[in-house]
């Protein structure tokens, strides 16, 4: 390997480096900016999908024994009546649950009873003999509304409570703002769930915290397993004493609507639709134990981001393309489960939108620039070896491998390739000739000129000076023909071709005249009659010449003393043919396949020509550059015909 070639490998080395690394930046920079930018339409999908995924797979929480719900169900409506039901019947149920540690009657009285007003003073007066009920009261969406109970009722409650909670925009509810602050400005409000902890006054520490969190702050709700709902008593058989008071004592008490179309029933992210009361019961247990779902901060899920990321990179650039394939596979369903494993040991969350595109986006990402990488890197070789971007005529109708696309696609670098690697495997074999014919046919005259001057120190008188000179510059001239038609067979492969506009009928007409002195030499006819002279190609004139005349040179050589040697020029769709005739004795079959190949001679028959080869492959390469073909037809005993086909300009 020359220094040059290192040099090239190293720098390829550097570029991918630098590419890889432009990959990593660009992917943690992905994930962050996601992670940061979470509440994006299309990210807020994902995070709220891979939530989902996470609590259904995590543990789920268990009841509290001591939360129990009154269920307004369906049993209890037919019982009593359609709804809503009078306010002394409510009042009723309060003189039941006097043993209670707290009441959360969930239902809203904004307004006296239009019918009855007397029941507001009959459930005022329970409410204050109970003396531990929470009411609720509603804060709208936009904060500017509030829906409270009555005077009385308010006046009588131990605490007020919003029940108001907020739904993701795909309508799961999985956060609830503990407190939260009206648009006018007033003091934050608190949940219904924290204003019964406050009442019940346990765990004094778990409601420190949800009150040390600033106002309008959201938390995430850790719900219960709907395999083992809480112990729920219909509202109906707790009213008619069926269920002894004793059974509520220090327990504490939800009362709401469980009734099919009754009440809100909510989304969860366990799959399932969970009463209003039911979603109070979770909450209430959440606030108690201080048993929210953390969300991540933000810097956390940055670093954990890069975690994944860098060593799935590093995996990409060490791996072959499949198993990289695999691998980011594998690091998107590890991240999976590794949220899910967080959330179920400790609580915490990472929303994993960023990280997960990022892995998603790593394996084209890295598969794109490192292929751009190792295409310029081709570029450059293929440019090192002179190989074309395209065809050199790809307007020509030929059999041509470039693509209509572009230079720059990935079919047309591939057929470059193709093109290098078919021009190297030909340069080992043109090498290999090449030395095959130094030591060889150009050894031979050189070693028959020493071999006449030695005879002639040697043996002075053996022949005379005139005869040693004749045979000297013999072997010399041979040497220089070969080391010409050498010459031009390079030309023809790698020269720049001289295109202009040439009228075949003229320059055919031109060959045969330069060669007629030497057919008048062996008494043989050479004939040539311009026929068309519309006959127009785009062609390297002189080199176009050359090839004709050394197919004339081979059929004077090989055609008998008075026959005919013909030349024609013949229309074919859009080529021009140009045939050449001779009367000798014909190529062999066995040797046709390998009529144009370099050095090679034809054997056997009467005349054995010392030329180098390369007369029939000039011509080969030299109307293949010009967009043509060459065909040869020998039948036996008939001589052989020639073929030139060159396509025609408009």
């Amino acid at each position: 390997m020359t220094f040059t070639d290192t040099h090239h490998l190293i720098g390829m080395r550097q570029r991918l480096l630098f590419e890889w690394m432009v990959v990593v930046t660009a992917l943690v920079l992905l994930s962050s900016v996601l992670t940061i930018w979470k509440d994006l339409p299309g990210i807020r999908d994902i995070n709220h999908r891979a939530y989902n995924l996470s609590m259904q797979a995590a543990p789920k929480l268990p009841p509290d024994p001591n939360i129990v719900i009154i269920a307004i169900d369906d049993a209890s409506i037919e019982a009593l009546g359609y709804w809503p039901w009078r306010r002394a019947v409510h009042a009723e149920l309060l003189k039941r649950l006097h043993g209670a540690r707290a009441v959360g009657l969930d239902l809203i009285f904004s307004s006296p009873h239009p019918i009855y007003p007397q029941d507001d003073l009959l459930l005022a007066n329970a409410i204050a003999e109970q003396g531990r009920v929470i009411l609720p009261e509603i804060l709208s969406p936009d904060g500017w509304h509030q829906t409270r109970p009555i005077g009385p009722l308010a006046q009588a409650a131990a605490a007020l409570g919003r029940v108001d909670v907020q739904p993701d925009p795909d309508g799961t509810l999985r956060a609830m703002e503990p407190r939260r602050t009206p648009a006018n400005g007033g003091p934050p409000l608190p949940h219904f769930s924290l204003a019964l902890a406050r009442v019940i006054g346990q765990d004094k520490a778990a409601i420190a915290k949800t009150l040390a969190t600033p106002p309008d702050t959201a938390r995430h709700i850790r719900f219960t397993d709907s395999a083992s709902r809480r112990t729920i008593y219909p509202y109906a058989a707790v009213l008619n004493g069926q269920i002894p008071e004793s059974t509520f004592q220090d327990r504490i008490v939800l009362i709401g609507a469980w009734a099919s179309g009754l009440g809100d029933h909510l989304p969860t992210p366990l799959s399932r639709t969970a009463p209003g009361v039911e979603i109070l019961a979770d909450i209430l247990q959440n606030m108690q134990g201080d048993l929210w779902i953390r969300v991540a901060p933000t810097w956390i899920t940055v670093l954990a981001g890069l975690g994944l990321i860098l060593p799935v990179c590093l995996g990409l650039r060490m791996l072959s393309a499949r198993r990289g394939l695999i691998g980011v596979l594998i690091a998107v369903v590890f991240g999976l489960i590794t949220d899910a494993l967080l959330l179920q040991e400790a609580g915490y969350w990472l929303p994993p939108a960023g990280i997960l595109l990022a892995l998603v986006l790593a394996y084209p990402l890295w598969s794109w620039r490192s292929q751009e990488a190792t295409l310029s890197h081709i570029d450059a070789e293929l440019e090192r070896l002179r190989i074309p971007l395209q065809s050199e005529d790809t307007t020509r109708d030929s059999d041509t491998l470039s693509n209509p696309l572009g230079p720059d696609t990935l079919p047309e670098r591939a057929v470059r390739l193709n093109r290098a690697i078919s021009r190297l495997k030909q340069a080992t074999q043109t090498q290999e000739e090449t030395l095959s014919f130094l030591s060889h046919d150009m050894r031979s005259p050189q070693s028959a000129i020493l071999a006449i001057i030695e005879l002639r120190r040697q043996a002075p008188n053996h022949s005379t000076e005139e005869t040693a000179l004749a045979s000297i510059e013999q072997q010399a001239r041979a040497t220089l023909r070969l080391v010409d038609q050498f010459v031009q067979q390079g030309r023809a492969e790698s020269a720049t071709l001289n295109l202009h506009t040439c009228y075949l009928d003229d320059l055919i007409q031109e060959c045969c005249d330069q060669r007629w002195p030497q057919a008048a030499q062996r008494q043989i006819e050479l004939r040539f009659e311009p026929r068309h002279p519309e006959a127009v190609a785009h062609i390297d004139r002189e080199l176009i010449g050359r090839a004709i005349g050394n197919l004339l040179d081979n059929a004077l050589l090989y055609s008998p003393t008075r026959s005919v040697v013909e030349c024609s020029l013949v229309p074919a769709e859009r080529y021009w043919n140009i045939h050449v005739q001779d009367m000798g004795p014909g190529i062999p079959e066995g040797q046709m396949e390998h009529l144009f190949d370099r050095f090679h001679r034809l054997s056997g028959g009467a005349h054995k020509p010392t030329g180098s080869g390369l007369g029939l492959a000039f011509v080969k390469t030299v109307t293949q550059r010009h967009g043509g073909r060459i065909f040869c037809v020998s039948p036996p005993g008939q001589g052989a015909r020639f073929t030139i086909s060159l396509p025609a300009e408009d």
